[in-house]
């Protein structure tokens, strides 16, 4: 698979590789393309359709109106994920599908180890 497509901007078709990109976010039919570098761009095509075109393991949607990419995330949260300078809510339906997506390491212990641990002793 290429790690790029090319989207028509100003009479020309312009080169945008994955790598670039920072999310996508809807607007009615359009989508918005926001990428590193580079001025924001409308483009004919919904989210639905971006889901299918970009690779599952760099992108990931977290909202109805939103998808990241994955390589771009300072931080996330329940309800937010951090990218550079900006701020996207992680909607309800869409809640597990980040920490699934990525590699997570846990440095504290979680409610059910120390449960178990409590039930051992």
């Amino acid at each position: 698979m290429q790690s790029f497509f090319f989207i028509r901007h100003e009479g020309r078709y312009v080169k945008v590789d994955f790598e670039h990109i920072l999310y996508i976010e809807a607007r009615k039919n359009y989508t918005r393309l926001v990428m590193e570098e580079r001025p924001t761009a409308l483009v004919l095509v919904t989210l639905k359709q971006w889901e299918k075109l970009l690779p599952p393991d760099l992108f990931c949607r977290v909202h109805r109106g939103y998808i990241v990419a994955i390589s771009k995330i300072v931080s996330f949260d329940n309800k937010y994920v951090y990218l550079p300078g900006e701020k996207i809510s992680i909607g309800e339906q869409y809640r597990n599908a980040l920490p699934m997506a990525v590699t997570i390491l846990a440095n504290e212990p979680s409610r059910k180890d120390v449960l178990s641990e409590l039930v051992d002793l």
